[in-house]
């Protein structure tokens, strides 16, 4: 089953593609999938729906044997996607605020 898992976050790590990872404890995260190593997936989040107010980039290595599920489709990774561009968005601002060092 591991393996069959490991296959498909694989052809999403190819497309950058949303992903909700589903733990046994009950606990989800959601984010788009980076990385798949031999025993790990990488994925980057930009906050969850839970904590609105909390939006920031975080990325994560996550064991795959830590993981029971996944979630490929979802509309709520719509408004994640939302929540990464507003991010980038503020990041660029910021970088447009800031005053160019003299040469």
């Amino acid at each position: 089953m591991v393996m069959n898992m490991k296959l498909r976050l694989e052809k999403l790590s190819d497309t950058r593609a949303w992903a909700r990872l589903h733990f046994s404890d009950g606990t989800t995260l959601t984010g788009r999938v980076l990385r798949i190593g031999h025993d790990y997936v990488e994925i980057e989040s930009y906050g969850e729906t839970d904590k609105p107010y909390y939006n920031e980039h975080s990325k994560h290595l996550v064991p795959l044997n830590l993981v029971k599920f996944i979630t490929i489709e979802s509309s709520s990774f719509a408004d994640a996607e939302r929540r990464r561009l507003d991010y980038l968005s503020r990041l660029d601002s910021n970088a447009d605020s800031m005053p160019e060092m003299d040469r």
